[in-house]
């Protein structure tokens, strides 16, 4: 029953977007083949040579932003932007650039601004707007956002971690430039020495993490390190038995060695399990690295993985253009590229706390870097997540692993 809820659920989402479309591209596999290791030699890029307007002319180019990009906070990566903007419009006489600021979510959140925006007054949609891959898919599969590709070659160029390029492109398509990378990690304090699950599990010490996320994605990201595949052959969500009952395994052995325990499923968002790690309740935590920058005295690492195949999510920051203005949409590919150049984005990220999205930017993070693919789509977390949510709560109240992969497979097929 909870299958067939679910998929109806799933499919009701994709027509939501889609219509009649084909759904089998949106279905992408979130299991790429794997990463090579650093073989990429960095190539300076040249940034595009910027359009000249007649210094009689005015253009708006309107840009929005979520609050943490505020150019005008009180935050020295807020000047870096702030200061980045003006250097923009003193080499575009006559551009004047408007930014505005959107919540995250909500009724006035960035999607759902850009969709009333579009249907009640498209001429004062943005020009440029940044975007997190979640909303980035939606914006692409609702026709809110134009590509960029034919617009900008940024995206063909080598020096991208993988796992940004993933995140710029739906369905193959080119929609945005990625420039600041979020992803799972594991946190913990130094005096641990950890590098494999055996080590953590044999260290007595309770892992934090957020247990009861609908979306489960560090359950996900479990499975899929023991190389589980997402889809199936029809390309619809499903799951593996053996590399479910490896992931649940771990999960069960946790328990046992008090690493994992019931209240665990009190945490329902990342920013409970961050904050508990901040308080010492624990010296363990999976949480997401741009929160890493707020916490002393930590060490951060990819997430060990269950079958000699690094793997974890990334989220991230993506520049999309939406205007209905098609002569603005050169410049606002410039200005996103101008924001993007090495000599600004570096600095401006180490201030913000978010991961570089090109090889060039150059990371201690790098190993992380590396193993990290772009999360699941929409569509798949919907499915998926509850499914592994549940067989997680299961696990965590004493069930036994054999029972729980049953139940799972039961619902997947």
């Amino acid at each position: 029953m909870i299958s067939k809820v679910l998929r109806i659920a799933y499919f009701v989402f994709l027509a939501s977007l889609v219509g009649c479309a084909n759904l089998a591209p949106l279905l992408s596999n979130p299991t790429p083949a794997p990463v090579s290791q650093a073989t990429f030699t960095p190539q300076p890029f040249t940034i595009s040579t910027p359009t000249a307007l007649p210094v009689t002319a005015v253009r708006v180019l309107r840009v929005w932003l979520p609050p943490r990009f505020d150019p005008n906070a009180d935050t020295e990566s807020a000047n870096l932007l702030k200061q980045r903007l003006a250097d923009f419009e003193t080499a575009h006489p006559g551009l004047k650039i408007d930014v505005r600021i959107k919540a995250e979510e909500g009724e006035t959140s960035l999607l759902n601004a850009l969709s009333i925006t579009s249907s009640a007054a498209p001429a004062a949609l943005p020009d440029l707007i940044a975007l997190s891959r979640p909303d980035l898919e939606l914006a692409a599969l609702k026709g809110l956002i134009h590509p960029v590709d034919g617009l900008s070659v940024f995206l063909d160029d080598p020096n991208w971690y993988p796992y940004a390029r993933e995140l710029g492109h739906i369905q193959n398509i080119g929609y945005g430039l990625p420039f600041a990378g979020d992803m799972l990690v594991l946190v913990h304090r130094p005096e641990l020495e950890i590098n494999t699950w055996d080590e953590i599990l044999v260290s007595e010490e309770p892992l934090l993490f957020t247990a009861n996320d609908p979306q489960s994605l560090v359950m996900l990201s479990l499975y899929v390190s023991a190389r589980g595949k997402l889809v199936n052959e029809q390309g619809l969500p499903s799951l593996d038995e053996e590399p479910l009952t490896q992931a649940l395994t771990l999960i069960q052995a946790g328990v046992t060695a008090k690493t994992f325990s019931p209240s665990l499923l009190g945490y329902e968002a990342d920013a409970q399990t961050y904050q508990a790690y901040r308080n010492r309740s624990a010296k363990m935590v999976i949480t997401w690295s741009v929160n890493e920058l707020g916490i002393e005295d930590s060490v951060m690492q990819a997430i060990p993985n269950l079958n000699n195949s690094p793997y974890t999510f990334a989220n991230g920051w993506v520049w999309a253009l939406a205007g209905s203005a098609p002569e603005n949409q050169q410049v606002a590919t410039e200005l996103a590229e101008f924001l993007m150049a090495d000599e600004f984005v570096g600095d401006w990220l180490e201030n913000t706390g978010y991961l570089p999205t090109r090889l060039t930017q150059n990371s201690k993070a790098d190993a992380i870097l590396e193993s990290a693919h772009a999360i699941p789509s929409n569509g798949m977390l919907l499915v998926l997540g509850p499914i592994m949510n549940q067989a997680l709560s299961r696990l965590l109240n004493g069930e036994q692993v054999e029972v729980v992969v049953r139940s799972v497979m039961e619902q997947v097929k």
